[in-house]
This record gives structure tokens, C-alpha cells and sequence, in this order.
């Protein structure tokens, strides 16, 4: 069976449609992922870098942090901060010190900030998130250089961030 032009014509029209569909789609979630991967840097994490050094710059006393009690040295932290009259970032928990990084296709992050007087220390990271807050905060994508560097958790899946400031 011949095809005809008008039924050639509805095909490639057909296909034209759905490939412009699926490149639009595709735009639009990355640009939606980028959106909140900035969000999440500009937002949350140079938030933590500057009350941190808003906090030692009016020579807040820092909680002891003895290793294993990452939770009540954060809440000793915020407690210090807010009495200082330091403005602590947003974040999308009830927490100030923990982020959920929920982009479109990728697996939820569930980031935990851990600001010492010299640096942060960011759990929780994954591959792409390191190397995206990487660019940001040193210019490339360098784990083991800069002032953020980065090394694989005991789990595997994730990244440990540690950012000196």
C-alpha cells in the first residue's frame, strides 16, 4: 500500500509535534533543577557563610563540639546566633541547619549544614549538588581543591563538603 502525501505529511507532523514536545520538557525541568540548585547555594548556603562570619565577627562564643553531638551543637549554634541578633538563612525544614534538595528526576537530598568558627561542613551532598555548589564557591569543579573540597561518605552515596571560610 502507497502512502499518501496529506498521510506522510500528518506523520512527519506528528513526530515534529512530539520531538518539540520532549525537547520542551526537557528544557523546562532543567531549567527548573537549576533554578533550585541556585536557590539552594544563594539562599542557604552563602546565608550560613555570612552569619557565620557575622557570628565571629561580633566575637560570639562557639559551643563545644566534641564530634558526635552534631544536632545539639546546630541548636547551641542557632540559639547563640539569634541572641546575637544574627539573621540565620530560610530553609525548607524546620531546622535552620538542614535543606531538602527535591529536584525533578534525582534521587531527594536531605542535606545537613555543621558551621564551626573556620569552616562548614555540608552532609549529604550528592555528586552533581557538590560539583554544581563547587563552580559557585571556587570557579571549577575540583574536589580536592579550593575552599570547598569534598570527600565520599562511609555510605558511598553521598558527599562530605568541607568548606572553609
Amino acid at each position: 500500500m502507497a502512502w499518501s502525501g496529506r498521510a506522510v505529511d500528518r506523520i512527519a507532523a506528528g513526530i515534529l509535534y512530539v520531538g518539540l514536545c520532549v525537547v520542551v520538557v526537557s528544557a523546562g525541568t532543567a531549567l527548573i533543577n537549576h533554578a533550585l540548585e541556585s536557590k539552594f547555594y544563594k539562599d542557604f548556603l552563602v546565608k550560613w557563610e555570612i552569619a557565620a562570619q557575622r557570628y565571629r565577627s561580633v566575637s560570639g562564643t562557639w559551643p563545644i563540639f566534641d564530634g558526635t553531638n552534631h544536632v545539639r551543637y546546630m541548636e547551641g549554634l542557632v540559639d547563640y546566633m539569634k541572641s546575637k541578633g544574627i539573621q540565620l538563612p530560610r530553609s525548607n525544614t524546620k531546622a535552620p541547619y538542614t535543606y531538602v534538595l527535591d529536584r525533578i528526576g534525582f534521587k531527594k537530598e536531605d542535606i545537613f549544614i555543621l558551621c564551626l568558627s573556620d569552616r562548614i561542613i555540608i552532609y549529604g551532598l550528592s555528586q552533581r549538588t557538590f560539583e554544581k555548589a563547587d563552580q559557585y564557591i571556587d570557579g571549577s569543579a575540583d574536589p580536592k581543591r579550593g575552599r570547598l573540597r569534598g570527600k565520599i561518605s562511609k555510605a558511598g552515596s553521598t558527599i562530605i563538603a568541607l568548606w572553609r571560610i
